[in-house]
């Protein structure tokens, strides 16, 4: 092997064996068992190669949110994608297999039925030399061998159909899975970003004001550790429950990832936002969680909110860095508040 090839092969190592040591330090360092899922997504962030992984990484690590759920959302989040579209690939694959199937089928039926008509054509035009016992025999031997092609085609079409309709079902799942939250069954953070994307582009076009709220449970890392994460799952869906009847048909409510929730507010000014934002946050501070099975209260859940009102132009990044600093800003103040971006320290 040349020298110069064995070198590169060497300083490839040499990078590569050091992403992997800086990923498992970092999970270690967090006490995040190392998964194969989630090595990949501290593999990736040490490469830097997925700018917005690092991003929403560096995020959470700020904020001192980097757990093991979120690690795992984040995987279905940036790598999940990949695996659903494997699975409409083998959808697709089936399909157009089902499809062939059917095409060959009909192909056959039609041939079957072309030679049945000329057998018919013979018998009407039988020469005289023509046994009549012989034409008739022909005849009804064709016609059974017709019945048994049409059999068969029915099965074959019957089989596909259901075949059809399984897979009309599981590409119906798929699309569902992909925009909802496992957990909660709102939208997830995959959703939202398709969702912001369509609003700002209509709120570009029209004008019309477009607010975002950003939501985060409070101590809810304090509420896990004490009552265990089948009880914080609970109350994570007691909050989207809130957060989807505090909103319009035409609003967008996702959960953004952990314990934080997101509303998309078209046609909302930062007044009418800062109405949604408290009466969602009322909503869940008067409701007391009950342990179920024994009976015990919990306490109460709040909630801090952080609202801002997009600017035309901007990216929806930016959006969400104000609407993420007025969070901040709310749990900084004391928590279950809502605070404007108007309230932020830079604030134009």
């Amino acid at each position: 092997m040349p020298r110069k090839a064995h070198s590169a092969e060497i300083d490839e190592f040499t990078t590569v064996a050091g992403y992997a040591r800086s990923a498992i330090n970092l999970l270690s360092e967090l006490r995040i068992p190392p998964t194969p899922s989630r090595f990949t997504v501290a593999y990736t962030h040490q490469t830097g190669n997925n700018s917005d992984l690092s991003l929403a990484m560096n995020r959470l690590l700020g904020h001192d949110k980097l757990t093991a759920e979120a690690v795992d959302e984040l995987f279905n989040q940036y790598f999940g994608r990949m695996i659903e579209e494997a699975e409409l690939r083998d959808a697709s694959q089936r399909i157009e297999r089902t499809v062939s199937e059917v095409a060959d089928c009909i192909g056959a039926a039609s041939d079957s039925a072309e030679h049945y008509g000329g057998v018919l054509e013979n018998f009407a035009d039988g020469a005289p030399s023509d046994s009549f016992s012989e034409m008739i025999g022909a005849v009804l031997d064709e016609t059974r061998q017709m019945a048994a092609a049409n059999r068969k085609f029915e099965e074959r079409l019957q089989f596909s159909s259901t075949e059809i309709e399984i897979l009309r079902q599981n590409l119906e799942r798929l699309e569902r899975e992909a925009s909802l939250d496992a957990l909660t069954g709102i939208a997830n953070r995959k959703r939202f970003d398709q969702a912001l994307r369509e609003s700002m582009a209509r709120a570009n076009g029209d004008g019309t004001p477009l607010t975002l709220l950003m939501m985060d449970i409070d101590h809810f890392k304090n509420f896990n550790d004490s009552h265990g994460h089948l009880v914080g799952d609970q109350v994570l869906k007691l909050v989207a429950r809130y957060v989807t009847d505090g909103v319009r048909t035409q609003d967008v409510a996702a959960r953004y990832g952990g314990e934080e929730f997101v509303v998309i507010l078209p046609q909302t000014d930062m007044d009418g936002g800062l109405r949604v934002a408290d009466a969602i946050r009322r909503s869940v501070a008067s409701k007391k969680v009950v342990n179920r099975r024994t009976g015990t209260s919990l306490g109460q859940v709040a909630l801090s909110v952080g609202v801002a009102l997009y600017r035309r132009g901007e990216s929806a990044a930016e959006l969400v860095h104000r609407a993420d600093e007025a969070l901040y800003l709310a749990k900084a103040g004391g928590r279950n508040r809502v605070v404007s971006e108007a309230e932020l320290p830079d604030a134009v």
